[in-house]
């Protein structure tokens, strides 16, 4: 533990000093999260276009994921969550920092040494994204960033995030992506034990000291596959520069996922 916060605070300060040190990499703009005029802020100088927001610290991927919410609902998140519910698989993200709290939105970390399916703290659950404890159809909306690559059997996960949607939702989410290739595993997980097919990669893991290992690499084919779960899947590409979203200059491309309505609820509606 005292390793995780050395190395914690070793980050921090990194990230001041290439605030401090590249002011040419900043931006001013404004942010569709938190809705105000703000300094978009560099603070990893190898990445000189992911620039957080320095009043509510989104990151060009998560604002990607509000343009979507929002174009889809037609009214700002934080008025749609009024009277609709929301799940993220994360607690910290800016969107938890601004609903957490709130009694219609849920959210959940990986905690893999504590019991899954507990809430910890009055603001987030313990979750196993491959077996969720919530009842079938309780949100509206589930959002996650950067997290399906990490899970052991994604389409498990996939089929989780379709059960607890209500019949019409969707989930927007976003995963390391590239249109060139298709989607192949990393890991065979068929067994009880993991067996490489590819050399390993981690991510930064914000949960615990060591990080992540990718099981999945996602391709061109994933709204294909996620067809057959139940899902209408669409890639949608964000570019603001105003709202600075976007990807090395390029768009940010953040998937929404529609759970198609039940065939009871479709011949209510359409008799």
């Amino acid at each position: 533990m005292t390793r995780f916060v050395h190395t914690t605070v070793r980050k921090a300060a990194s990230k001041l000093a290439v605030a401090l040190l590249h002011p040419a990499y900043h931006a001013t703009g404004f942010c569709n999260l938190c809705r105000r005029r703000t300094l978009f802020v560099c603070d990893v100088a190898a990445d000189r276009w992911i620039r957080r927001c320095c009043r509510c610290r989104s990151t060009p991927k998560y604002r990607g994921i509000v343009h979507v919410i929002e174009s889809e609902t037609g009214e700002r998140i934080a008025h749609f969550v009024r009277d609709h519910r929301i799940y993220e698989l994360t607690t910290t993200s800016p969107i938890f920092r601004m609903l957490r709290g709130h009694p219609n939105y849920e959210a959940s970390g990986y905690f893999s040494d504590l019991p899954f399916g507990e809430k910890l703290t009055s603001f987030y659950w313990n979750q196993d994204l491959q077996n969720l404890s919530f009842p079938s159809e309780s949100f509206d909306v589930v959002i996650s960033s950067e997290t399906m690559e990490h899970v052991r059997q994604p389409w498990l996960g996939f089929s989780e995030v379709h059960r607890v949607l209500k019949s019409g939702g969707f989930y927007v989410f976003t995963v390391p992506f590239r249109p060139n290739r298709l989607t192949q595993p990393r890991v065979d997980t068929s067994g009880e034990e993991d067996v490489f097919l590819l050399e390993k990669v981690y991510h930064h893991d914000p949960y615990r000291p060591e990080d992540s290992l990718v099981y999945t690499d996602f391709g061109a084919d994933l709204p294909d596959l996620l067809r057959p779960i139940g899902f209408d899947t669409q890639l949608v590409r964000v570019l603001s520069m105003q709202c600075d979203i976007h990807d090395d200059l390029r768009p940010v491309n953040v998937f929404v996922a529609h759970k198609r309505p039940s065939l009871r609820q479709s011949s209510v509606s359409h008799p």
